[in-house]
């Protein structure tokens, strides 16, 4: 194989893949290199990824990569970048190059930043790496030009310089392969746009403040692409890796158009924003129409000050009266969820406490709600930066020296005690079990039905570590079926 890409989802339940490296995959393939995407790389022991390497590194291999959006994994007080030991993680990459010296090691995905480094890493691609990697491809095998913004300890390439027009991107698919190991009905990722067309004060995402049906697929290939899996691998359930699924009501109707004329029957997990639905009531029937099974929300905070200054700025009443109007016909058929973050500007711990009432009352109509503190980042690593980290005084904060920030209402340590005494309450316990409704799909593919799975998250009284024990053994069979196949092509 020419180019090599590990993967994996580290820490979370269930199994299921990542459209992301699997994005990369498809546009190498295009270009006519072979291509191998290795997963769970986390997962495996050193000597199995021995003999994963004996088995693909040959003298043709030009690059092997490693996507590390979602590989880190935390073991007790210990946060692994890479699933596994940094020092494990070097030892590999040397094993890599023993095979063939040739080899370069490249780093890509979300986490990886300007100033990411380890032994060994030859490039680095940070924000988007779609067409960057056949910039780098072409670079080692043909010796054109490739723009790098740093170059040393190791080359940088920066994603943003080499990327899609719009109708590239829009007439772009993931074209999943045998050898990428895809089980019988597989739930599966896809996405149907990039970015989003919000630009809340918190959020650093890429592609954010678009306009609307910008980097959106055509729904013909949007079809095409579904129905292609669904011959191929029976596959009628997606987790949609986009932003927002109903980032506007244009975007909704495409997605109803399609959905609903598929020659079977489709679901999904997805993210979405509740106030949409409060804007276009009709959303609410359109989403259950073209197979929404679980919804993440990021409603964020109901305090009406600190929404405004964030831009989420529907208020405590609508966001309570639009939560009651989507279970009146979601309840039983919509898992829903959402994030709530302590320390936005304008909220005291006062109303904190006021929401997190709320939501573990009868009142709330959510399935699932968790807590985070916010995070302000103030290095420069080469990803862009939120609204309030550009400008962190703007929205009333301080950053002092030793302290991630502080502002009038609140600082980050009781931020973080807040979050550790609300997620040890034994009724967020019960609505909290699972963290985020989007995990669903990873449980579909342990063999659970789609009702086992809705009994499995609404009933308060399932003991959710006795079941993550399920899961977690269920998860390990499923990991193990995909090494011997992987060994076996």
């Amino acid at each position: 194989m020419q180019v090599i890409l590990f993967t994996d989802i580290a820490d979370t339940i269930g199994y299921g893949k990542y459209a992301g490296t699997y994005k990369l995959a498809t546009e190498v393939r295009s270009y006519g290199y072979t291509c191998q995407v290795i997963d769970l790389f986390s997962f495996y022991s050193y000597e199995q990824l021995t003999k994963i390497a004996d088995k693909f590194i040959s003298s043709e291999t030009i690059l092997v990569g490693f996507s590390c959006s979602l590989m880190e994994k935390r073991v007790g007080n210990t946060v692994y970048n890479f699933g596994r030991p940094d020092e494990e993680f070097i030892s590999i990459v040397d094993y890599i190059k023993s095979k063939n010296s040739r080899v370069k090691i490249c780093l890509g995905g979300a986490r990886i930043t300007v100033n990411s480094y380890w032994e060994g890493v030859d490039y680095i691609v940070i924000n988007k790496g779609d067409v960057a990697i056949i910039k780098l491809l072409k670079h080692l095998i043909d010796g054109d030009d490739l723009k790098t913004i740093k170059q040393t300890p190791c080359y940088v390439i920066d994603g943003n310089d080499y990327f899609y027009t719009q109708e590239q991107f829009a007439a772009s698919s993931i074209l999943y392969q045998d050898t990428d190991i895809i089980f019988h009905k597989e739930a599966l990722p896809v996405e149907i746009a990039r970015g989003c067309i919000f630009s809340c004060a918190f959020c650093r995402f890429d592609l954010i403040g678009k306009k609307i049906g910008d980097w959106q697929k055509h729904g013909s290939v949007l079809r095409d692409e579904l129905v292609r899996n669904y011959e191929l691998y029976g596959t009628t359930h997606y987790m949609f890796s986009d932003e927002l699924i109903n980032e506007s009501l244009p975007k909704m109707q495409l997605i109803h158009e399609v959905f609903t004329k598929l020659p079977f029957d489709i679901s999904y997990t997805a993210y979405a924003r509740l106030d949409l639905i409060w804007r276009y009531p009709e959303m609410r029937e359109m989403l259950l129409e073209t197979g929404a099974v679980s919804l993440q929300f990021g409603i964020e905070t109901l305090n009406d000050v600190a929404g405004k200054k964030i831009g989420k700025g529907l208020g405590e009443k609508k966001i309570k009266d639009t939560l009651s109007y989507i279970g009146e016909t979601w309840k039983g058929k919509i898992i829903t969820s959402s994030n709530f973050i302590i320390g936005l500007p304008g909220e005291d711990e006062a109303s904190v406490r006021k929401t997190f009432d709320y939501l573990i009352s009868d009142e709330c109509s959510l399935d699932i709600f968790t807590f985070l503190p916010l995070f302000i980042r103030t290095e420069d690593d080469g990803r862009g930066s939120s609204k309030i980290e550009r400008d962190p005084k703007k929205f009333g904060f301080q950053i002092i020296k030793d302290e991630p920030w502080i502002n009038d209402q609140m600082d980050f340590a009781t931020a973080q005690s807040l979050v550790k005494e609300f997620w040890a309450h034994p009724k967020m316990l019960q609505r909290s079990k699972f963290a985020a409704a989007t995990w669903l799909g990873r449980i579909l593919n342990l063999g659970y039905s789609m009702d086992e799975i809705f009994k499995i998250m609404l009933d308060k009284n399932t003991d959710a570590n006795l079941l993550k024990d399920t899961f977690r053994k269920k998860s390990l069979e499923k990991k193990q079926q995909y090494y011997e196949q992987l060994m076996n092509i």
